[in-house]
Formats: C-alpha cells, sequence, structure tokens
C-alpha cells in the first residue's frame, strides 16, 4: 500500500483525477459523499464517459475499463475504487475507498448490451436481452 486509507488520500486520488483523466474519460468533477458518517470528496462523477460513448458496449466499459482500473488502482495504489457505470445516460462515479462489489453481485455485470453495441454489430454476436426481449438503446 502506497498510501494509507484517509480523508485526505481519498479526496487527494479524486481530486488527481479530475484533473489528469478528463483527456481519457472526459469532463468529470468531485463529489461529495459521506465515509463513516462524514462528509468529504471522494467521488468522481464522469459526467459522460468517452469511452463508454466511442465503444457504445457495455461489455467492453465493464471488462476493459471497470474491472482493469479497480484492480490496478487497489493492487499498485493500495485504494479500493467502486466505480459505478450509469449505461442509461453513459455517465460514471468512481467512488475511492470504497470495496467493489464481487462480480457476480455487481449490478454492471447484469446490463444486456446496447441495441447498437458497435462490438455485436461489426462481429454478429447476439446480443443479450432484458426481461422484455429487446436490448437497450
Amino acid at each position: 500500500m502506497i498510501l494509507p486509507q484517509s480523508k485526505f488520500t481519498r479526496e487527494l486520488f479524486a481530486a488527481f483525477t479530475t484533473v489528469f483523466f478528463v483527456w481519457l474519460v472526459g469532463p468529470c468533477e468531485a463529489k461529495e459523499s459521506e465515509v463513516n458518517g462524514k462528509k468529504e470528496k471522494n467521488v468522481v462523477h464522469i459526467k459522460k464517459c468517452r469511452f463508454l460513448e466511442e465503444t457504445n458496449c457495455i461489455g467492453m466499459c465493464t471488462n476493459l475499463c471497470k474491472m482493469p482500473s479497480q484492480t490496478f488502482i487497489k493492487n499498485s495504489l493500495g485504494m479500493p475504487v467502486n466505480m459505478v457505470p450509469n449505461f442509461d445516460d453513459m455517465s460514471c462515479e468512481m467512488i475511492f475507498g470504497e470495496e467493489p462489489p464481487a462480480v457476480a453481485d455487481d449490478p454492471a455485470f447484469k446490463q444486456p448490451c446496447y441495441k447498437l453495441c458497435k462490438t455485436n454489430l461489426k462481429h454478429n454476436l447476439k446480443c443479450s436481452f432484458n426481461a422484455e426481449g429487446h436490448g437497450r438503446n
């Protein structure tokens, strides 16, 4: 662990992300959340993720961004982070200091493909469907 878990390090990770990763993920801002009953700015809200918008693929988001980022940040920098993508508006929240759920329990891995998923369209893969039998928009 490079830095011990504290309000300072969680807020530092959030501030660093908002300054140095805009080129990769798009406009983002640090937001406040409650940690152990106290307010701190440990959440990065990505307004519209460039990666998700460009790939238009939920599988690429979860498998090439979410999981590797969570693993790298925790294993290399010692900071747990839970990335919570919103597939309806293509935003995402990075919650520094929060352990992510197990893959089997993570709602991001239960989402169906977008109807216009570029990977599925290019490779003629079958899209996942929701309960009504429709892909996402």
